[in-house]
C-alpha cells in the first residue's frame, strides 16, 4: 500500500519545532546554531524562507517512498554545504594558508566579505540540516536513516578537511600522507551513499558496518578493574 506524501504544513510544523526544542540541547553546536537562527528576525526570515522551498519540494512528491528518497539527497546538499565554514572553524588552519581555502572554493571575492557570507549560510544549512535528521529519524520514522547519515557526516567531514589540507602547500610528511587517503575516504563516501539510498539492498553491508564499530572487551574501558587499582593504592 502506498503512503502520501507528509504535507508542506507539516514538514514546516516539525522543522520549526524542531528549532525551538535545539535551544534545550545538550548538544552546544545545536543550541548555538539555533540560537543564532532565532535571535535575528531577518535571518529567521531568510532561513525559514529558504527552508519552505526545500519542504515544498518534499512535499511535492506525492508518495511516502519518492519523499524519503528526496529527504535523504536534500541531507547530503545540507551536509555538504555547510561543510566548508565549519572547517575553518574546527581546524587550525590560519593566515595565508586559510586564505588559499578560501579563494579555491570562493574564487575572485574579497576574503573578509565571503567569510561573513559563508558563516551565514553555514547558519541556515546546519539548521535545515538538524531538520533534515529529525523528518527522516523522527517523523518519516525511517530506521535506516540516522545512523548511516551520522557515519556519511563524519566521513565527509574527514574526506574534506584532508581535501582542503592538499590546498595548502606544505612539506609536512604527515599532512603529505594523509592526501593520500583521499582515494580511499571517497570510496567509503561512495559505499555510504549508496548504503542510505538503497538500505534494502545495502543490509549486509550496514550490519558489517556497526558490528565493526561495536565495542569489544579489546577496546571497552573496564571500571572495574580500574577501580580495584585505585582500591589497592
Amino acid at each position: 500500500m502506498l503512503r502520501h506524501a507528509i504535507s508542506h504544513a507539516r514538514l514546516m510544523r516539525e522543522s520549526t519545532d524542531r528549532v525551538q526544542a535545539a535551544l534545550e540541547s545538550t548538544d552546544h553546536n545545536e543550541q548555538l546554531v539555533a540560537r543564532r537562527i532565532l535571535e535575528n528576525p531577518i535571518t529567521w526570515s531568510h532561513w525559514e524562507s529558504e527552508h519552505s522551498v526545500l519542504m515544498r519540494q518534499l512535499a511535492n512528491c506525492g508518495v511516502r517512498r519518492a519523499q524519503v528518497a528526496a529527504l535523504k539527497h536534500t541531507t547530503f546538499r545540507l551536509l555538504h554545504g555547510k561543510a566548508l565554514f565549519q572547517y575553518l572553524q574546527r581546524s587550525e588552519v590560519r593566515g595565508r594558508e586559510r586564505a588559499q581555502v578560501m579563494a579555491h572554493f570562493r574564487p575572485g571575492r574579497n576574503y573578509q566579505n565571503a567569510v561573513v557570507a559563508e558563516h551565514n549560510v553555514y547558519l541556515r544549512k546546519a539548521c535545515s540540516y538538524l531538520c533534515a535528521n529529525h523528518l527522516g529519524s523522527d517523523v518519516v520514522e525511517d530506521p535506516a536513516f540516522l545512523d548511516p547519515i551520522q557515519q556519511y557526516e563524519r566521513l565527509y567531514t574527514e574526506y574534506f578537511n584532508v581535501y582542503c589540507s592538499s590546498l595548502v602547500e606544505s612539506p609536512d610528511a604527515d599532512a603529505l600522507s594523509q592526501v593520500a587517503l583521499l582515494p580511499l575516504l571517497k570510496k567509503q563516501l561512495n559505499e555510504y551513499r549508496w548504503a542510505i539510498l538503497d538500505p534494502r539492498r545495502a543490509q549486509p553491508f550496514l550490519r558489517r558496518e556497526k558490528e565493526l564499530r561495536t565495542p569489544t572487551g579489546d577496546t571497552q574501558r573496564m571500571p572495574v578493574l580500574e577501580s580495584r587499582r585505585r582500591s589497592r593504592g
